[in-house]
């Protein structure tokens, strides 16, 4: 299937996607200041997380489209769309790899379970957050 726009339209398109404060990532960063959890957003880290809360337990708000998930039921048609969220799901894969063996907790939460679950992400992070916290 062939594009619909032309590629300056496209280009148009492309750079009106928000990187950072997303709607998800507003949301999980009202329920840690619920929580009490104290973060930093987009610490300057390997990987720029979302948040890095608690001190090591980097979270990352993965969009679904974006980051592959059900990503062979709902693989694109088109190729460029294919390599990109495939590069996407790559580069999560390694970054994920870097920050826990530099020592960080890494949670991941879909953009779905942020909206339809939000309480089973946030018992997800309070869970790895006290874990680390020292006794």
């Amino acid at each position: 299937m062939v594009d619909v726009f032309s590629p300056e339209k496209r280009s148009y398109v492309m750079s009106r996607i928000r990187g950072k404060n997303t709607k998800i990532e507003l949301a999980v960063g009202r329920m840690l200041r619920g929580a009490g959890i104290r973060f930093t957003k987009h610490p300057d880290i390997f990987g720029r997380p979302d948040f890095l809360a608690g001190g090591r337990v980097a979270v990352f708000c993965d969009g679904d489209f974006w980051h592959g998930y059900d990503y062979a039921c709902r693989r694109p048609q088109q190729r460029y769309w294919r390599d990109k969220i495939e590069g996407n799901m790559r580069r999560d894969r390694q970054v994920t790899r870097r920050l826990r063996r530099e020592g960080y907790s890494v949670v991941r939460l879909w953009e779905h379970d942020i909206e339809r679950r939000p309480d089973v992400c946030m018992r997800r992070i309070m869970r790895i957050v006290r874990s680390r916290a020292p006794q």
